[in-house]
């Protein structure tokens, strides 16, 4: 009896579609790819942290939209920082008192505007009604940056204060802060940024 065999024919790899691991030339690069990402790691270290506390008041002035209850309000006021001392404040914000005796604040934009450099953020959060002209809240102010000494500076605050109604659309704003505000240390940001720099220049000249 025959036996009868079939023998594939060989597969063709394009081996440029695969790295060789044992070039040389690949390792020298993987390896200086890794201790550079270690090098990002390892060089970032702790962000700089800070507590901040203050107060403020002022005038916020409520204009009706095409929904009933929900208001824009636009607040002006001024405060003092325990650090970063006098400052003017100005916010706007989405205020909805449709459902009493909760009040809802929302899409919040707040800056503080000091002598030497502004600090902005936004903010949202919650209020309770007394019936009675008067109402606490408390709003969650995240601060995304800011100028001046507080360039590239990020962090959050705690604001809680009372509103008291002086007119159909008026209201007067007493409120204190707290929080933390963090900016990572700028010698350890610059050789994170050079690092990253040298090891994308590595492995595109070796793929590209």
């Amino acid at each position: 009896m025959k036996s009868s065999s079939h023998i594939s024919a060989p597969t063709i790899v394009d081996r440029r579609a695969f790295p060789t691991t044992n070039n040389p030339t690949t390792l020298r690069i993987f390896a200086v790819t890794v201790i550079c990402l270690m090098a990002m790691v390892w060089l970032a270290g702790p962000a700089l942290a800070q507590s901040i506390t203050g107060s403020f008041d002022g005038v916020g002035t409520l204009t009706p939209t095409m929904t009933t209850g929900i208001y824009i309000d636009n607040f002006v006021g001024d405060g003092t920082d325990d650090t970063y001392g006098a400052f003017d404040a100005t916010s706007m914000s989405t205020v909805d008192f449709s459902n009493p005796p909760l009040i809802l604040i929302t899409n919040g934009v707040l800056s503080e505007v000091f002598m030497n450099g502004t600090l902005f953020g936004t903010g949202s959060g919650s209020g309770t009604a007394n019936g009675h002209g008067m109402a606490t809240f408390m709003i969650d102010f995240v601060i995304t940056g800011g100028t001046g000494v507080f360039e590239h500076l990020h962090g959050d605050a705690m604001i809680t204060g009372t509103i008291t109604q002086t007119g159909p659309l008026t209201e007067a704003v007493d409120a204190t802060y707290t929080g933390t505000l963090v900016t990572p240390e700028p010698s350890s940001l610059s050789l994170v940024f050079l690092g990253a720099g040298f090891g994308y220049r590595l492995v595109r000249k070796r793929w590209i």
